[in-house]
């Protein structure tokens, strides 16, 4: 069995008690390091929804165009095969 004397015994104690504070430190780091990372995914999360729903309208707009132009063509063919039946 080995016998330390004071001095080592402090000595090993500091060096304990100075890597507890270094991994207190990276503790607190990590977690404010994590606390923006969830501040980021929230932002994005909703620039996603905004984009998402700014999707949703040009969907809804595209369909109500093919739907005009749709009609337009069926007039133009109807008013090109029968002169007389179209209503201007």
């Amino acid at each position: 069995m080995v016998t330390l004397n004071k001095w080592e015994y402090k000595y090993q104690w500091e060096t304990a008690a100075a890597q507890v504070e270094n991994l207190i430190d990276i503790n607190g780091k990590n977690a404010h390091h994590i606390q923006d990372l969830y501040f980021d995914l929230k932002k994005k999360d909703e620039t996603i929804q905004k984009l998402l729903t700014r999707i949703n309208e040009k969907r809804e707009e595209n369909f109500k165009l093919q739907t005009i132009i749709k009609s337009q063509s069926e007039k133009n063919l109807a008013e090109y095969h029968f002169p007389e039946s179209v209503d201007n």
